[in-house]
């Protein structure tokens, strides 16, 4: 077989398949794919979280999020903002907000867990998997909603690649 047609083959199917690999986990990229993945999946779902306590100068919602097992800690964030009677992923990416609502952070294995459903007795397994900053009393309330974002994180496909 000719060499240039076997080396154009294996480039060829390099990169086809770079171009098909998932984003690292709860990277900025990620992170956009998943205000992509909210938009079309949680709009409802958290609609009435998102017009709760919200801070009026801000006029949205921002839950920053970070795997503990990555080095260094790199926060990502989506932003959301109440819109006709639903919760609108307006930004996903980088972590921006110098104020955010929520900031979670866990293990890639608790991560994980959390993802599939995994709760534990009444949702309070939650807490005991991630470490949890922001109102403890808000996330109570609209512990249905929260779990719908957690089961929402293993739904939009990631590598397990530090971001």
């Amino acid at each position: 077989m000719n060499k240039k047609v076997v080396l154009g083959t294996v480039l060829s199917l390099s990169f086809i398949s770079m171009s098909y690999a998932a984003d690292p986990w709860m990277s900025p990229e990620w992170t956009k794919k998943f205000c992509d993945y909210w938009n079309q999946n949680l709009q409802t779902t958290m609609a009435e979280w998102a017009e709760y306590n919200v801070k009026k100068e801000k006029g949205y919602k921002t839950i920053q999020f970070y795997r503990q097992d990555c080095n260094p800690h790199k926060k990502v964030e989506v932003r959301i903002k109440y819109e006709n009677g639903k919760a609108v992923c307006i930004y996903g990416g980088e972590a921006k907000d110098p104020n955010p609502e929520f900031v979670m952070y866990a293990t890639d294995q608790n991560w994980k867990s959390l993802a599939k459903g995994e709760f534990g007795f009444m949702g309070m397994g939650i807490m005991s998997k991630m470490t949890f900053q922001g109102s403890k009393v808000e996330a109570m309330k609209f512990m249905e909603p929260f779990k719908a974002f957690l089961i929402g994180l293993g739904k939009v496909p990631y590598s397990d690649a530090c971001p």
